[in-house]
C-alpha cells in the first residue's frame, strides 16, 4: 500500500481540502476523511490496482447523471442514497474538475455559515484553518460510538410530574 504522505495525489488533494473555511483531516478508519463541523464531505484512498478514487457528495440529480453518463463515476457505498459518488482520477485527472467536485461537496455539508465565505472575495474571508492531522499512538485504541456513548456525561432523570385530578 502506498504511503499516503508521499502520494502526489494526495498532497495535491489535500492542498485542495486546506483551502476550505475550518475543513479538517482525519483519519477514522485507516483512510483519509476530511469533514468539516464532523461530517465528512471528501474521502480518497487507493485500490488494488493503485488507481486514486475519492469519494464526494452531490446531489441526487447529479450523481444520477453522472453514473450514466461517465464510467469514472459509481455511486458510493454508503453514502449513495444521499447522493455520494465515487470518482477514479486515473492517471491524469483535470485538477479543476476534481477541485471543483471537492468545492460543491464542501457547500452540500458544510453549515451555511462556512459555505457563505466561499462566495466572499479572497481577502474578505478568514484564513482557512490548518488543523494538524490527525495521528494515533501505536497503543491507543481508537474510540467507538459505544465508548463514546459511555463516557459521555449522563442528564440526570426526567422528574415525574403527577397531575391532580379534578
Amino acid at each position: 500500500m502506498t504511503e499516503m504522505g508521499s502520494d502526489k495525489f494526495h498532497d495535491r488533494l489535500l492542498a485542495i481540502v486546506k483551502k476550505l473555511p475550518e475543513a479538517e483531516e482525519d483519519w477514522p478508519w485507516g483512510s483519509i476523511h476530511c469533514k468539516v463541523a464532523g461530517k465528512i464531505f471528501v474521502g480518497w484512498g487507493r485500490d488494488e490496482s493503485g488507481t486514486m478514487s475519492i469519494g464526494i457528495r452531490t446531489t441526487p440529480e447529479l450523481q444520477s447523471m453522472l453514473v450514466q453518463s461517465d464510467p469514472r463515476f459509481s455511486i458510493a457505498k454508503y453514502t449513495g442514497k444521499y447522493g455520494g459518488i465515487d470518482m477514479r482520477l486515473g492517471p491524469k485527472p483535470d485538477w479543476a474538475e476534481v477541485e471543483h467536485f471537492i468545492v460543491e461537496s464542501y457547500r452540500i455539508i458544510a453549515p451555511k455559515r462556512l459555505a457563505r465565505q466561499l462566495d466572499e472575495p479572497a481577502e474578505a474571508r478568514p484564513p482557512a484553518s490548518k488543523p494538524e492531522p490527525a495521528t494515533r499512538s501505536a497503543k491507543s485504541k481508537p474510540v467507538t460510538r459505544s465508548a463514546k456513548k459511555k463516557s459521555s456525561a449522563r442528564r440526570p432523570a426526567a422528574k415525574k410530574v403527577r397531575r391532580r385530578s379534578a
